[in-house]
Parts: structure tokens; C-alpha cells; sequence
């Protein structure tokens, strides 16, 4: 009986890890594209190409995994009892290691036109001016903003997804929404309504793992403890891409929770 529950603890993280990961590959693909070539996409392109990397990688993951793909989702459910906290840390690591590996394989991929453009415009990479490098890979927030400012885009971004996103899962809805081809589909239109509409405010991640990972990696590659601060002297903005998505789930998880119960 252990055996087995170890192989299915360990056949689902590596679904978390390979659609966490798919997604982080095809969102930061389409961000190096725009950046490294003459095709330009602009940002209804590229909040499409992340909402559908979403919805392919729920088809994939979520009748092994239930698609959690993402820190913030798999603690709000621990923290709601419907999860085990076995099952925590585990999902967690294999989330971030998916990310990390993907960015590694973006990284991989376009290495020579990435080498190009930094010759092209005399960056060296760790200084200030790679941090116009370092925005395909990461999420710096607005530094322009307040730390609070930011912050509470983050958070309320969070809080507005976890509250539809139950909402979707509701048993009480119509055939329609019970589909469960039509529930990805809804998810990746939705995170992609919210960075449409949220990221010109303040850069957003909505995912800890699609930023942690990818920092990781490149703090790894050259860009030292710069791929965290992206330059900016208040080191509390390197949280908010990673805390505040998980401070957003709980609360919109709390606030439909209370809501549903009246």
C-alpha cells in the first residue's frame, strides 16, 4: 500500500511539474519571440498565448493531478482542509523545479538570438540595463508605484481569480459550466481578461511559481541576487510577485466562502 501511494504522490508531481511547466515554456517563449525577433506581438497576443498554455495544461494535469499548477492554488486548498498536507511541499517543489526546467529550455532554445541582442545593445549581463533582459523571464512590479500600490494590484488581481475560479468549480451551475471541456477553456479566458486588464497597471504574476522558478534560474546564469531586486533598492518588491498571490488566494477564498454560507 506505501508503494503505491509513493508512485502516485510521484506520478502527480510530475504532472504538476511538466504542466506548470508547459506553461512557463510557451508564456515565456512568446515573450522572448517579441523581444529576440521581428515578430512582434503585442499584448492581447501574449495574454492569449498565457491563457491558452493554461487551459492545455488543466487538460493535461487535472484527472491526475486535479491542475493545482500553481503555489498559491496548492496552499489555499491545504489551508481549506482540501488537501493533505502531505501532498504540500511536494506539489510546491515539483511546481518551481517545472518552472525553473522550462525557463532552462526557453533559455536553451534562444541562446543565440539572446547572445545577439545583448551584443546588439552592449548589455552586460548583471548590470542595471539587463534587467531589459532578465523582463522576458520574470515579473518585476511597476517601480514607479508604491511598494503598496503594487502590492494590492498583485493581491487583488489573486483575490478576483481564486473568487471566479471557485465559482466556475460550483457544483450548483447548469451542464454548461459542469463541462469539463469548457472549464479550462473559461479559465485560460479568464486569466487572460486579467492581465489585459490588470497588467498595465503593475506587472502581475498571478502564479508564485511562474516568477520564483525563472529567478532562480537566472540568478544562477549571471544575474545574481539582480534577477530578484530587478535593480530596485527596496527588496520588498521581489516579494510581491511571489507572496502576494498566495495572500490573494486565501483572501478570495475567505470572502466566497463567507459569501456562499449566507
Amino acid at each position: 500500500m506505501n508503494i503505491y501511494r509513493k508512485k502516485n504522490i510521484i506520478k502527480k508531481c510530475l504532472f504538476e511539474f511538466l504542466g506548470t511547466g508547459l506553461i512557463i515554456f510557451f508564456g515565456i517563449s512568446c515573450l522572448a519571440t517579441s523581444k529576440l525577433t521581428n515578430i512582434k506581438l503585442n499584448e492581447f497576443e501574449i495574454s492569449c498565448i498565457w491563457g491558452l498554455s493554461v487551459s492545455i495544461s488543466i487538460y493535461l494535469t487535472s484527472t491526475i493531478s486535479g491542475a493545482h499548477l500553481n503555489p498559491a492554488i496548492t496552499i489555499f486548498f491545504w489551508l481549506s482542509n482540501k488537501f493533505n498536507k502531505r501532498k504540500v511541499l511536494p506539489y510546491i517543489i515539483s511546481q518551481v523545479f517545472g518552472s525553473f526546467f522550462f525557463t532552462l529550455v526557453v533559455y536553451y532554445f534562444y541562446n543565440q538570438l539572446l547572445t545577439t541582442f545583448i551584443k546588439q545593445h552592449n548589455i552586460i549581463v548583471g548590470s542595471i540595463e539587463s534587467i531589459d533582459v532578465a523582463c522576458i523571464f520574470c515579473i518585476y512590479p511597476n517601480y514607479n508605484n508604491s511598494f503598496l500600490y503594487d502590492a494590492l494590484v498583485e493581491i487583488f488581481a489573486n483575490t478576483l481569480f481564486i473568487i471566479i475560479l471557485l465559482e466556475f468549480n460550483n457544483k450548483k451551475h447548469n451542464f454548461f459550466l459542469q463541462n469539463q471541456f469548457i472549464k479550462p477553456l473559461l479559465v485560460g479566458m479568464l486569466i487572460c481578461i486579467i492581465n489585459l486588464v490588470m497588467n498595465p497597471l503593475s506587472n502581475i504574476s498571478l502564479n508564485p511559481a511562474r516568477d520564483l522558478g525563472p529567478k532562480i534560474f537566472l540568478s544562477l546564469i549571471g544575474w545574481g541576487t539582480l534577477s530578484f531586486t530587478g535593480g530596485n533598492n527596496n527588496l520588498l518588491y521581489c516579494l510581491i510577485p511571489t507572496i502576494g498571490p498566495i495572500l490573494g488566494a486565501n483572501l478570495g477564498g475567505w470572502i466566497y466562502k463567507n459569501i456562499n454560507s449566507n
